[in-house]
């Protein structure tokens, strides 16, 4: 059985309750019907390595000045759809992560889809 990618981004989201699925390479973070957030960690795709905020085009560029020292290329939008990469290659990952999961536990409306 595979582990986690990054386990101490679920243990700090334990407080919401999350469902976790796993699929396609990814571990999926919902809460009720929101997908919140994915986690990745692949040998073979290490560039998309890290935790995927999920969240809309409305809200992706204040999303990310939560993260000041984020490159632009990790805002990705597709349609009204839009993600937060926080690549897990960043000198700051983990600062960032535990950022995301404070918004995720604080309910911050700006992250996740339905």
């Amino acid at each position: 059985m595979r582990r986690d990618p990054f386990p101490f981004v679920l243990d700090e989201l334990q407080p919401i309750r999350p469902v976790v699925k796993r699929m396609f390479g990814f571990t999926y973070v919902y809460l009720d019907e929101k997908l919140l957030c994915a986690l990745r960690d692949s040998e073979k795709k290490p560039a998309t390595n890290g935790l995927w905020l999920f969240t809309t085009t409305e809200h992706v560029d204040s999303l990310s000045r939560e993260f000041p020292d984020l490159p632009r290329r990790y805002l990705w939008r597709s349609g009204k759809k839009a993600w937060v990469v926080l690549a897990s290659r960043l000198e700051y990952f983990e600062e960032y992560a535990f950022k995301a999961c404070e918004l995720m536990v604080n309910g911050d409306r700006r992250v996740g889809r339905v």
